[in-house]
């Protein structure tokens, strides 16, 4: 039947761009299309408008959607149109955003979220410097500048509010690009989402680190395990930050390296101790671990290891000794034995990998998987050399966490060039350095909007370095 809808809300893509740009309306069912396009087009250009249908009759559920081709267009007509009637109709219009279109935002309480911008801002700028620029898009209530609590130095972060929602759009709509302006989370959004999810049950386990200690010194009488490395496999959900946070709480970790398999739906990774009581205590406290709340983590020794200051540092001259009787066999006789050759090279290859990486080949995610990434990728590029002359960066927003660091060095390096790419500790934000302005820009124009491991990217211009700190990177 003609009134039935084509596509199911599976189809739709769960987020709307630009953000706050889809409107929800509450009407009789008698409006028509027609009269929707002819109240609201007046406020911008319209790029979809449904009015969903009951699917038994075929009659108007009452309701409709009109989706804006800019935040600032939605905003005036949430400003004009709530509560006005139309022409043909006796009730009034209830008009209000929908963020995205599975997900009705009908809060009134909550409006402050439509009207509080958040902006990047330079360290030696003050409140009214930034007054002076944002007033050019509306009547501000306040500007409240991030400042370190010891020193009372700017963070380089602003929250500006304005008193009307099309004030706050326009602003992240004209504003220049260097403020890389947008909408506020809620007041106390991230702290209630963080601790329902994942760290009630972290924090009561680091509560407990002091008794671990305690019986870590105590089992240190104890004949050790024989492994200094345990491997473990968790909810593909959590970050690096989230998996070292774990590991971290029994002391002695020295490296913690954390991938997603993307194939299997689930996280994994290898953490080196400085010892091994150490890496036992690990695997007889952290084995079936709850994290987050419901997901048990896996942990398991590495008995595969090589270790030059254990046993298989002895291995290493027959080894040697083997490859080179090979070898000279091989070149003194007319029949050489191939099998031997390959044996004592194989045998030799897998030392020296087990020598200078601690992660095999399968826990690197499949880049060819969509999972990985969203959008098609160029063959991987080698990296620029550590020391070259910065030519551009990418301001990478990745939410709710960043993807695994090793993700992101694959992706990024595939438009050449890449220095280096790093987040920030505990931040969803990080860069990626290049050393042409030319693989930047392609960096930019195929990654923004993209997903990677799930996650959904922001990739935007940055500014220029500040002069040169000391500073460490992962490259």
């Amino acid at each position: 039947m003609e009134y039935r809808r084509k596509n199911t809300r599976n189809d739709e893509p769960s987020h709307d761009h630009p953000t706050y740009s889809r409107l929800f309306i509450v009407s009789e069912k008698k409006v028509t299309e027609d009269e929707f396009r002819d109240a609201f087009s007046k406020f911008g250009e319209i790029e979809d408008l449904k009015i969903p249908r009951d699917h038994n009759t075929g009659e108007p559920k009452g309701i409709a959607f009109v989706k804006f081709s800019k935040t600032s267009e939605a905003a005036r007509a949430v400003e004009e149109m709530n509560y006005k009637t139309l022409p043909s109709t006796s009730r009034p219009l209830k008009v209000m955003v929908a963020a995205n279109r599975s997900e009705i935002q009908s809060d009134d309480n909550d409006e402050e979220k439509y009207m509080r911008i958040f902006i990047t801002v330079p360290r030696s700028i003050d409140e009214e410097s930034v007054k002076d620029v944002f007033s050019a898009y509306g009547q501000i209530e306040y500007v409240r500048m991030q400042r370190d609590r010891n020193t009372g130095d700017s963070k380089g972060f602003a929250y500006v509010k304005y008193r009307r929602f099309s004030e706050a759009a326009r602003a992240i709509e004209e504003c220049d690009q260097k403020y890389r302006a947008i909408f506020a989370q809620p007041k106390g959004y991230n702290n209630r989402r963080q601790e329902t999810s994942f760290e009630s049950n972290i924090n009561h386990l680091a509560a407990s680190s002091s008794n671990m200690r305690s019986s870590l010194i105590s089992a240190m009488n104890t004949r050790p395990e024989g492994y200094t490395r345990v491997n473990f496999m968790c909810s593909p959900y959590l970050s690096q930050m989230h998996v070292r946070r774990i590991f971290d709480i029994v002391p002695g970790m020295l490296n913690c390296q954390f991938f997603v398999d993307l194939v299997r739906n689930y996280g994994k990774g290898t953490v080196t101790y400085s010892n091994q009581v150490s890496a036992a205590y690990a695997v007889e406290k952290l084995h079936k671990f709850e994290y987050p709340p419901g997901i048990r983590m896996f942990v398991k020794p590495d008995n595969s290891q090589f270790d030059p200051h254990e046993q298989s540092f002895e291995s290493i001259p027959n080894v040697v000794k083997n490859l080179k009787n090979a070898i000279s066999s091989s070149t003194v006789s007319s029949s050489p034995d191939l099998a031997q050759l390959a044996e004592a090279i194989a045998e030799a290859s897998k030392l020296i990998k087990m020598a200078t990486s601690g992660v095999t080949d399968d826990q690197i995610p499949d880049s060819n998987d969509l999972n990985y990434c969203s959008v098609k990728l160029p063959p991987p590029q080698p990296l620029a050399d550590i020391d070259s002359q910065v030519a551009k960066r990418c301001f990478l927003v990745c939410k709710p966490q960043p993807p695994p660091l090793t993700v992101l060095r694959d992706v990024f390096c595939r438009f050449g060039d890449l220095i280096n790419v790093y987040t920030l500790p505990g931040k969803t934000v990080g860069y990626a350095r290049y050393a042409t302005a030319k693989a930047a820009d392609t960096a930019i124009k195929t990654l923004h909007g993209a997903e990677i491991c799930g996650v959904r990217m922001k990739v935007l211009e940055a500014d220029d370095e500040a002069p040169p700190k000391k500073a460490r990177y992962d490259h």
